[in-house]
């Protein structure tokens, strides 16, 4: 895991403070924990966008703003047009990460518990499932992620972080078979229905929580 300066462990703090504000309860200390021991900006990209433009913001050239938004409460672009090159006026967003509180109302609706077993639809920045692995412990977190580089970005993170979740590169409304059954379901992206794959790859009483699109 990379190694937490003052300046981290200070901007943790003032993450956790906004978390807290926008949930309108203190975080859980299961969570607070794993915010604690996971910090955000160890899996975010060199590079990111921010904003309605899409500005792009390296840390390399202004760490101390990327550091800002790294520990702000809001969501930033990961990356842009599948992580092909383009110009300022030709990028889209097809990754982000999202806003802390979001994370954080999602794991506690979760309600995971001791023992459970958890797939999770979209893996991002692995940021989620790291936090996951972190409360639940090693073999318990499948996270499966639709583009190739992303996954194995992620697996890079969440095992340099010494976290134990398996990330499989592939269609995530298939869900992940041979991995379950599972105590719990989440995803990190919208559906307009959710898939059989993850209701038959869920244990009876078990929980699938997922944000709806409509439309």
């Amino acid at each position: 895991m990379e190694q937490i300066g003052a300046d981290e462990r200070a901007a943790v703090c003032g993450l956790l403070g906004s978390v807290d504000e926008s949930l309108g309860a203190p975080m859980a200390p299961v969570w607070e924990a794993a915010l604690r021991a996971v910090p955000r900006h160890a899996f975010l990209p060199a590079t990111v966008w921010v904003g309605e433009d899409l500005v792009e913001c390296s840390r390399e050239a202004a760490p101390e703003q990327w550091s800002r938004h790294a520990y702000a409460d809001t969501a930033v672009v990961t990356q842009v047009n599948d992580g092909a090159a383009a110009g300022p006026g030709e990028r889209w967003a097809s990754c982000s990460a999202s806003a802390p509180s979001i994370v954080f109302r999602m794991l506690d609706m979760l309600d995971v518990g001791a023992g459970h077993r958890v797939l999770e639809i979209g893996t991002g920045t692995g940021w989620n499932a790291g936090l996951l692995a972190h409360r639940l412990g090693p073999g318990r977190v499948v996270t499966v992620e639709v583009d190739e580089g992303l996954a194995a970005q992620a697996a890079g993170r969440l095992e340099g972080a010494g976290l134990d979740a398996r990330v499989i590169h592939g269609d995530g409304s298939l869900g992940h078979e041979a991995g379950g059954p599972y105590d719990r379901v989440v995803a990190t992206c919208s559906v307009r229905a959710v898939p059989p794959a993850w209701i038959a790859q869920t244990r009876p009483g078990g929980v699938v929580l997922v944000p709806c699109g409509l439309g």
